[in-house]
């Protein structure tokens, strides 16, 4: 059942002068939520730290902490399952781009059912939409998502599940809506963010915990088309997703029954870390 929150309290609404409205002043999480227990709170709440940090909120650690704590106390009254987003905005302010001393965080919780998906082998396509480079936000869920938005709409025209993004050196860096790795060699590569997309939490626990679990040691490098189009298997990753397999890319086709086990364990071992990373 939907719910929502502002600042700890039952609403649906934020005032016109919201300036996460305005401006995209602000940052968001998506987490898992199983009868009021999120998945990997801790690493979705260092992630939402560091982006206020990033955008210069007064004392973001603390900030972030409320946020969940909160949200924890919310969803465990209602005994949420499905998904949960936490969205921090800068509060009211007046017009004009530079925040004001005295705006007040406004705090947003929204808890929704989960969506249906599809564990059929996923079929992309390429989008003509490039992330554009900003290190200084890079890997960061901020609000502005404006390229994403646009290549999921290209997605959704062309009937493919999602489309993969490059920047404008032509580097694959992700999806519109996931991290991505592919399997070469039986080594399993990602792009590194140091310039653009989302660092995602789920693309954390593989590279530190479930990955090298299962004996491999993973990579971060720069990928080209050329790299993942020749790759033995291409999967993506996030928060709902988990582990989902890319059958194929434009006209290129994956033969996965090779990989069908490997991607079987991964999806497993992945699923037990984020159980055992879930609190009360």
């Amino acid at each position: 059942m939907p719910h929502t929150w502002i600042n700890g309290a039952s609403a649906h609404a934020v005032p016109a002068d919201d300036r996460g409205l305005n401006y995209a002043d602000g940052a968001f999480e998506t987490l898992q939520c199983s009868s009021g227990k999120l998945a990997c709170p801790d690493l979705h709440e260092v992630r939402l730290a560091g982006a206020l940090a990033r955008l210069e909120f007064d004392g973001p650690q603390s900030l972030a902490k409320q946020c969940f704590d909160e949200m924890k106390q919310l969803l465990a009254v209602v005994m949420h399952s499905g998904v949960v987003r936490c969205t921090v905005t800068r509060g009211s302010g007046p017009r004009g781009y530079a925040p004001s001393a005295a705006a007040v965080p406004r705090r947003i919780v929204a808890a929704q059912d989960f969506p249906v998906l599809d564990d059929q082998p996923m079929h992309c396509g390429l989008s003509q939409v490039r992330w554009a480079d900003q290190p200084q936000l890079a890997g960061l869920k901020l609000l502005a998502r404006t390229e994403q938005v646009l290549a999921a709409a290209e997605a959704r025209q062309q009937g493919w599940d999602d489309a993969l993004m490059q920047d404008y050196r032509g580097n694959v860096v992700s999806s519109s809506r996931a991290n991505l790795f592919i399997l070469r060699d039986m080594q399993f590569l990602t792009p590194n963010l140091e310039a653009c997309g989302i660092a995602g939490t789920r693309r954390q626990l593989l590279l530190d915990h479930v990955l090298p679990a299962l004996g491999f040691v993973p990579a971060l490098q720069e990928l080209v088309l050329d790299d993942v189009l020749s790759a033995d298997a291409v999967i993506l990753t996030n928060t709902l997703l988990g582990v989902a397999s890319v059958g194929s890319i434009a006209d290129r086709t994956f033969d996965l029954e090779g990989a069908k086990p490997l991607l079987s364990s991964l999806n497993a071992a992945l699923f037990d870390c984020v159980t055992e990373l879930s609190t009360s």
